[in-house]
């Protein structure tokens, strides 16, 4: 397995470390982070490197499975950072909040509306308004 990513965090090169995972999976940039044992010496530039990867992540789906993979990395691989329970306590809830968020947002969007006036129809007006209702139940709803 190739540890150059795992190098690069050891000595401090977070940003050229950021730069080598761009665009890879979550998953991917785990298995990467992780394939040294630079973490068990020094577990501070692998939180700096994943704080930093996770905040630079646009998407709210790819957020939240960053956070599905990295959370629990908090609580075994980095666990010596100071915090580090809350720290992926708080990515696991951030992350979910904001797809939440995001499908309660786009569940009522101009897309729907417009797939439901097409005249080929792909989406009927009963699935529309599904969709609407469940937009306003999300909406609705106090998250974590």
């Amino acid at each position: 397995m190739d540890h150059s990513n795992s190098r690069l965090v050891d000595r401090g090169e977070i940003d050229a470390a950021l730069l080598a995972v761009k665009g890879l999976t979550p998953e991917r940039v785990r298995q990467l982070l992780f394939s040294g044992d630079g973490f068990m010496i020094n577990a501070r530039p692998y939180g700096e490197f994943i704080a930093r990867w996770y905040a630079s992540l646009s998407s709210p789906y790819l957020r939240a499975e960053a956070a599905d993979s990295f959370a629990q990395a908090y609580l075994t691989e980095i666990a010596d950072i100071p915090h580090a329970e809350h720290l992926g306590a708080l990515m696991s809830t951030e992350s979910k909040r904001h797809v939440l968020e995001y499908i309660a947002e786009t569940a009522a969007g101009k897309d729907l509306d417009d797939w439901a006036a097409s005249p080929e129809r792909p989406l009927s007006q009963k699935q529309l308004e599904g969709w609407k209702k469940i937009s306003r139940q999300l909406r609705g709803l106090s998250f974590p």
